[in-house]
């Protein structure tokens, strides 16, 4: 009976380990550099770049206008070559986006590595 006990509760620690990503919203993010997190919010604005170093490459700010956003998605070259994203049509749109938050110039943001991990809907 303790083996079945001992059994059950290392499989509640391991599936808790497994589960402890954060789900949050963008004025959260900042406690949160180098952990790997969900984060919800709604498009303030994107921008595209067509030139540089890793174009081409998107811009996605959440819940405030640039230079207030709380929190900007990325979408460097490998993963944006695989999406098909209408910029224009994204103010507004509501994005769930996985990934570690880094900060780049002073400024939070979450670098897409797998087009699984941006959700964009109405």
């Amino acid at each position: 009976m303790k083996k079945i006990f001992f059994v059950a509760l290392l499989g509640c620690f391991v599936s808790t380990a497994y589960a402890q990503t954060d789900t949050l919203t963008t004025d959260k993010v900042a406690s949160y550099v180098d952990k790997q997190v969900i984060v919800k919010g709604v498009v303030a604005g994107a921008r595209r770049f067509e030139s540089g170093e890793r174009a081409p490459l998107l811009l996605i700010n959440l819940d405030e206008a640039y230079p207030h956003t709380p929190l900007t998605v990325v979408l460097y070259k490998e993963v944006l070559e695989k999406a098909s994203i209408d910029v224009d049509a994204l103010t507004g749109k509501k994005v769930v986006a996985s990934g570690k938050i880094s900060v780049f110039k002073g400024r939070n943001q979450l670098v897409i590595e797998k087009l699984e991990d941006l959700k964009i809907s109405n």
